[in-house]
């Protein structure tokens, strides 16, 4: 039996500690209980061999926000909103919805926000890169519960590029920026940040 020790908020959701794309993050990974919790940690204990994240389970909207450059360069880019098109109990966006996007979300951005809540998430994604000392470009991700309350989900200092399929080009492409432009900023910004000569 794996070793779990302390108070825990539940519902609860399960994340491999060390992996990214949302890998051992399945539709069932919400728990109930304190028996589900340990049942499915030791499951993907055994699968992922690594230690498990656990964290209180936050209904709500989910948004991401790209972020690229360093500095006074640094944009923050427009809220993309994952909206689910089959809501479920627990709407998580999943591996398994990852790889199926097209069939199971759509993405909004700009999203459909007041300006109050598109100026707090975009302010709280910069304060968030700044304070982790991220670096050329990041993508931070919320919830927004249904009374208002931002809840910061987690940062990915090192997003996917991948163009048509991640998210972070995505964002680019919806705020104007196609991706051989963003593939060179994300260098330009490398190059700038290191002192080296080029321009791109």
């Amino acid at each position: 039996d794996p070793d779990i020790t302390g108070r825990f908020v539940f519902p609860a959701i399960v994340k491999p500690n060390a992996e990214g794309s949302s890998k051992g993050i399945a539709d069932c990974a919400v728990v109930a209980d304190r028996r589900e919790l340990r049942e499915l940690v030791a499951r993907n204990i055994r699968l992922y061999r690594q230690d498990m994240l656990v964290e209180e389970y936050i209904s709500g909207r989910e948004f991401t926000v790209a972020v690229l450059g360093n500095g006074p360069d640094t944009r923050v880019f427009e809220p993309m909103e994952v909206v689910w098109l089959k809501p479920c109990k627990h709407n998580v966006y999943s591996y398994p919805v990852k790889q199926n996007w097209k069939e199971l979300v759509r993405y909004e951005c700009p999203a459909a926000l007041s300006d109050g809540e598109r100026t707090d998430i975009m302010t709280t994604a910069r304060r968030i890169y700044d304070a982790l000392n991220c670096r050329d470009f990041s993508r931070v991700d919320f919830r927004l519960s249904a009374e208002g309350k931002l809840y910061f989900i987690e940062i990915n200092p090192l997003p996917g590029l991948a163009p048509g399929y991640s998210d972070f080009p995505m964002i680019a492409e919806r705020c104007g920026m196609d991706y051989p432009s963003l593939i060179g900023a994300v260098l330009a910004a490398a190059l700038r940040r290191a002192g080296l000569p080029g321009r791109l």
